[in-house]
């Protein structure tokens, strides 16, 4: 069932938003000094997630009041499979989608499908000394990614998505792949009880869920995700057919909205209380399980890391029947930076 989250919170009615100084984003369109919205129409997207702290500054902009200002209501579709939101988008049932690119997505494009990534949201390359947000972890009897060999690992959705894109690189860290583990596919919410009952002996968390296991003292991290994954970046904003043809202005409204919110997240954002109380309150978790948990790095102007899309191909090529095609799609296939360029 499609949640609407309203817009009618007016949270910063006295702040006009500044213009971005990163590239040519700009914030999102301050009212006029009457009070009255800078668009007198509104459109409704239909936008699929799924809940992470990485994909924030979408979640916020609503309380904001970002998306308001572009003339924007926004009913947001909670995703607990990855694959059904790239159906959903390559049936024009979802408009955008916050999450991340997967095989899925790939195969649907290699077909002819409109499919693009056009920005991305959080990394986990955030300052030295700051534990990495999200990562391989283990329960506490497993003591290295070595000793996961033959055991059951969790993660949301199947080979193919960008959390099993993670993973694989968390298990080369121990010399180990897929097919060294078993895998078992459990929502995000599910994995910390799993790992406190012994469902699994390990899972690729992410924030909130990794401070979850941390307070609940029954997993660690397996690997410093911050080596394991690199420069990688796979949080981000997909469009469909419709913002990236034919509703292309609303598309650019949208990425102006996201990053109007992103510019709240620079720097370490746990500090903001406002932020932190928004972002636990439409991911329904404690406050403190926000403003305690990991650290996500945000950049305002929303680059997009296209090396990450090769990378996630190269790997999922070598896994017999994940892609439906041998050679790889070019980054210009994948990703639409005009968009961005153009808010």
């Amino acid at each position: 069932m499609t949640a609407r989250l309203s817009l009618s919170r007016r949270v910063m009615a006295a702040l006009a938003l500044p213009i971005l100084a990163l590239g040519a984003l700009t914030a999102c369109g301050a009212e006029e000094e009457t009070g009255t919205p800078a668009s007198d129409t509104t459109r409704t997207l239909k936008v699929g997630y799924i809940s992470g702290t990485s994909l924030g500054p979408a979640f916020v902009a609503d309380a904001l009041g970002c998306y308001r200002d572009e003339g924007l209501t926004i009913e947001f579709e909670p995703i607990k499979n990855p694959a059904d939101a790239i159906a959903f988008l390559a049936t024009d049932k979802l408009d955008a989608y916050v999450g991340s690119p997967s095989a899925g997505m790939f195969n649907q494009v290699a077909k002819g499908a409109e499919l693009k990534m056009v920005a991305s949201l959080g990394s986990v390359n955030t300052p030295e000394g700051e534990a990495a947000p999200s990562g391989l972890f283990g329960a506490k009897s497993i003591k290295s990614v070595e000793e996961l060999k033959g055991k059951r690992v969790a993660l949301l959705g199947s080979v193919g998505s960008a959390t099993s894109y993670l993973l694989g690189k968390s298990l080369e860290a121990g010399g180990l792949s897929f097919g060294d583990v078993e895998l078992v596919t459990l929502g995000s919410s599910d994995m910390v009880p799993a790992l406190k009952n012994g469902g699994v002996e390990a899972a690729l968390l992410f924030a909130p869920e990794t401070q979850k296991a941390i307070d609940q003292d029954v997993a660690h991290a397996l690997v410093d995700s911050k080596k394991a994954y690199g420069s990688s970046t796979t949080a981000g904003i997909i469009f469909g057919t419709k913002l990236l043809k034919t509703e292309r202005a609303t598309g650019v409204s949208f990425l102006k909205a996201n990053a109007c919110a992103a510019k709240r997240f620079e720097g370490d954002w746990r500090k903001d209380a406002e932020i932190v109380k928004m972002l636990a309150d439409f991911m329904k978790v404690p406050e403190n399980t926000i403003s305690g948990g990991g650290l996500y790095a945000f950049d305002s102007s929303l680059a997009i890391n296209e090396g990450t899309l090769t990378e996630m191909q190269e790997m999922f090529v070598k896994v017999e029947g994940i892609l439906t095609y041998t050679d790889l799609l070019p980054a210009d296939k994948l990703v639409d930076d005009t968009l961005r360029a153009e808010a």
